[in-house]
């Protein structure tokens, strides 16, 4: 069997830009989808780009493959042992490991609702909305940060820092700043009425995105949480003469590879959602809340196409970083689109206000403050292997 221990920072850096580059991407592809080409269809692209996310784990073992001696079988078997070990499973015997199918599948489901619910909220909210309003919702649903503290905190028991409070708030005025400041949609936009209260609607849905995706990444955190160690699942605790040794295991890359897992689970979602969510087109057209129908324009087939796979790249730098940084870190360093998104609207010709430049530049203090509440190692899987 192989252990790997591993440490060092570019790899969180490179699933940092995959993260913020795949969600300002997404978010923009997705509004033009839904609403500057008028194929409102909320859910079935949230079908298709979730179901993208099939291709995150094997991409990754393909990567794997070809760029170090590592092989596929070994890998996979890795992996086998690392969610067995997650999913808290030991055995009496030496030379076998009973896989928690059952387990597995629970959690691979929940994984997926807790995902799927908020972002399909989100994305109604977005159809809902006018233009100016896409960078509200950006930054409302940005603002899991604070809600993942204030439940990490009130309701896990976990313990308040003062410094990462600090920069959860900072982060959070940036955000009210930004929405509000600017005076975008002040009541002289000359919306009817009824668009008014539909626009609220649409925020009022965001807001509750936000929420529930705090919650989905807390849960992922705890579930992923402690750290991985390579702690048997089988026989007596290892030390570094005495790792248990299963013939069937015995070329096991253990632990994985830095996000290797992160990239399975994200895998994982995709399955189930292409799997089960196709059940839901029927019962949504019988009940006239969204009629099935493909895309007959090659242009809007390419959006969602991309949208997808930003999509995929947003996901599984996310999943990474709650596995490397956990979820409040990792939300709060998502607050950097919001910095992203005034740059792309800029380019794309829209007006920011000076508020706006004000609260991303509160923002991004918050995250000067946040790397100094942190602690200053972050374990990343590489480079050395020691073998039994």
């Amino acid at each position: 069997m192989v252990y790997q221990l591993t440490s060092g920072r570019r790899s969180s850096f490179v699933a940092l830009v995959l993260a913020l580059g795949g969600f300002v991407a997404q978010t923009q592809l997705t509004h033009q989808v839904l609403t500057v080409m008028n194929y409102n269809r909320p859910f079935f692209v949230i079908y298709v780009t979730q179901s993208v996310f099939t291709v995150s784990g094997i991409f990754h073992l393909l990567y794997l493959a070809m760029t170090t001696r590592m092989s596929i079988s070994s890998l996979c078997r890795g992996l086998q042992i690392t969610i067995a070990q997650r999913l808290r499973v030991r055995s009496s015997s030496s030379d076998h490991i009973r896989f928690p199918y059952g387990r597995f599948l629970f959690i691979a489901f929940t994984l997926t609702a807790g995902f799927t619910t908020p972002t399909l909220l989100w994305c109604i909210g977005i159809s809902l909305s006018s233009k100016p309003s896409l960078t509200r919702h950006k930054v409302i649903w940005n603002t899991n940060a604070f809600f993942a503290y204030l439940i990490s905190v009130a309701i896990l028991g976990h313990q308040h820092q003062h410094k990462k409070f600090a920069a959860v708030v900072l982060a959070t005025v940036g955000v009210v700043l930004v929405v509000y400041g600017g005076n975008i949609d002040s009541g002289n936009d000359g919306l009817h009425p009824t668009r008014h209260h539909t626009r609220l609607v649409g925020d009022l849905l965001a807001l509750l995105a936000s929420i529930l995706y705090a919650v989905y990444q807390l849960f992922y955190d705890a579930f992923i949480e402690p750290p991985l160690n390579p702690l048997p699942i089988l026989g007596t605790l290892p030390t570094s003469e005495s790792i248990p040794l299963v013939q069937e295991y015995k070329d096991a890359i253990y632990p994985p590879p830095y996000g290797l897992e992160s990239s399975f689970w994200t895998s994982m979602i995709g399955l189930c959602t292409m799997s089960l969510l196709w059940i839901a087109f029927p019962v949504l057209q019988s009940l006239g809340v969204e009629k099935f129908s493909l895309p007959d324009d090659s242009v809007v087939v390419l959006a969602i196409l991309g949208a997808a796979l930003s999509g995929a790249m947003f996901m599984t730098g996310t999943m990474i970083l709650l596995a490397s940084w956990g979820a409040i870190t990792t939300s709060i360093t998502s607050l950097l689109t919001i910095v992203l998104v005034f740059l792309t609207d800029w380019i794309l010709g829209a007006t920011i206000s000076t508020w706006s430049i004000i609260g991303s530049f509160v923002t991004a203090f918050a995250m000067i403050v946040l790397s100094y509440s942190s602690p200053a190692t972050i374990l990343i899987p590489a480079t050395q292997e020691l073998d039994t």
